[in-house]
C-alpha cells in the first residue's frame, strides 16, 4: 500500500512538471524561438532610420463576443500582442512606430465609456513601462497612427461620423509625427474619406516621402490614387487592412506575396526616376484573432533612398492553444486509466479442475 502511494505521488508530480514545462514553452520560450528566426538589418550610415510597422492589432471589444469565455479571450489576445511587441521593440529598437489602422476591433461602434476602456488597453499593450530601458539605449521612438474602418467606420460604405473621427484624433493623432530628422516626411492617407494630409507641399521635394494608409492604394486606382501621385508623389506607401503580406508595384499589375524569412532591398530613387514606378508594401496583421496562419510585424530600415524590409513573423497562437487542449485530454484520459488499473487490479483466479480435486482425495 505504501508503494502504491509513492507511485501515485510520482505520477502526479510528473504530470505537474510536464504541464509547467508546456506552459513555459508556450508562454515564454516560443517568443524567443520566433525571434531567433528574424533577420536583423544593420545600418551602414549615420542617417539610418528604423521603422516598426504594426497593422490591424484590433483590440477585442465587448459587443461582438458575449460568450462566457470572452474575458479569457480578450486577456489572451492582449497578452499575445504585448509579448510580441516587447520582443519586436527589443530586436529592432525603432526610431518610429507606425500603426496602420484597425487599432481597435469595435472602435466605430463603441460607446464613450467603452472607447476609453479600449484605448486604455491599447496603450497598456503598446506603451508598457518595460520599454524605459530601451529609451535609455536609443532615442525615444515616435509614433504615427492612421485610422482604419474598425476605428472610425467606412467599411462597405458604412457611415463615418464626425464624433468617431474626433475621438480617434484626440486619443491617437494629437502628437503624431509628420517630419522626422529633416529628411523623412509622412503623409496620412484615409481611403475611406478619400482624403490625405499635405500641409507643406512646397517643401515636399526635399524629403523622402512616405505614405501611410490603412487600406491599400496602388491596387485600387481611382481619383484618390491620381491625386496622391500628383500631389504627394510618394517614394513608398505602407498599408494593411487585408491581413496579408504583399508587395505592389504600380503601374504594373505585379503583386508579390511576401511570406519568406528574408530581407527585401529597394532603391526607391531608381524605382521612381528610372522605372517610373511606385512601391507599396502591405503589412500583415499582428493579431492571431484574425484567423491567419502567418502573422507578424513589418520592419523597415531607410538609409538615404535605400529601403530594406522584412517581416518579424510571430508564433501561431492557435496551435499553442490547441496543445493545451490535447494535453488536458491526455492527462484526463491517462488519469482515468491509471485509477482504474490501481483501484481495480486484474486478479488471476486459480481454478482447479475436476481431475485435480479427485487427485487430491487421500488414498487408503
Amino acid at each position: 500500500m505504501a508503494s502504491l502511494r509513492v507511485v501515485n505521488r510520482l505520477v502526479c508530480r510528473g504530470f505537474i512538471v510536464l504541464t509547467l514545462l508546456l506552459m513555459f514553452f508556450n508562454e515564454v520560450l516560443i517568443y524567443y524561438i520566433a525571434q531567433s528566426r528574424w533577420h536583423s538589418i544593420d545600418c551602414q550610415h549615420e542617417n539610418c532610420t528604423r521603422l516598426l510597422l504594426i497593422a490591424d492589432p484590433q483590440i477585442l471589444g465587448n459587443s461582438y463576443d458575449r460568450s462566457s469565455h470572452s474575458p479569457l479571450a480578450r486577456y489572451d489576445s492582449d497578452r499575445y500582442l504585448q509579448k510580441s511587441f516587447e520582443r519586436a521593440i527589443s530586436f529592432t529598437q525603432p526610431h518610429i512606430i507606425v500603426f496602420l489602422g484597425d487599432l481597435l476591433d469595435e472602435g466605430n461602434i463603441a460607446t464613450a465609456q467603452e472607447y476609453k476602456q479600449y484605448v486604455k488597453r491599447f496603450k497598456r499593450i503598446f506603451q508598457n513601462k518595460k520599454f524605459t530601458k530601451f529609451r535609455m539605449i536609443s532615442a525615444y521612438f515616435q509614433r504615427v497612427h492612421v485610422p482604419g474602418d474598425n476605428d472610425i467606420g467606412g467599411d462597405n460604405g458604412d457611415y463615418i461620423s464626425n464624433s468617431n473621427q474626433r475621438r480617434f484624433e484626440n486619443e491617437f493623432m494629437s502628437e503624431d509625427l509628420f517630419d522626422y530628422d529633416n529628411h523623412l516626411r509622412f503623409f496620412k492617407i484615409n481611403r475611406m474619406l478619400l482624403d490625405f494630409t499635405n500641409p507643406d507641399k512646397d517643401n515636399n521635394a526635399d524629403r523622402l516621402r512616405i505614405g501611410v494608409s490603412h487600406a491599400p492604394l496602388l491596387i485600387g486606382g481611382g481619383p484618390l490614387l491620381r491625386a496622391i501621385i500628383s500631389d504627394l508623389d510618394p517614394h513608398i506607401i505602407f498599408s494593411g487592412h487585408w491581413h496579408e503580406s504583399r508587395i505592389f508595384i504600380y503601374p504594373s499589375t505585379k503583386v508579390i506575396n511576401f511570406y519568406e524569412n528574408a530581407v527585401r532591398h529597394f532603391d526607391l530613387k531608381a524605382l521612381k526616376e528610372q522605372d517610373h514606378s511606385y512601391l507599396e508594401i502591405m503589412v500583415p496583421t499582428c493579431s492571431y484573432r484574425m484567423g491567419k496562419s502567418k502573422i507578424g510585424m513589418g520592419y523597415a530600415v531607410l538609409e538615404d533612398y535605400n529601403l530594406s524590409y522584412t517581416v518579424l513573423w510571430q508564433p501561431n497562437r492557435f496551435i499553442l492553444l490547441f496543445t493545451y487542449v490535447f494535453w488536458g485530454l491526455f492527462v484526463l484520459c491517462g488519469g482515468i486509466v491509471y485509477k482504474m488499473m490501481t483501484r481495480c487490479p486484474f486478479r488471476v483466479v486459480k481454478r482447479h479442475t475436476q481431475y485435480s480435486r479427485v487427485s487430491n482425495v487421500p488414498q487408503f
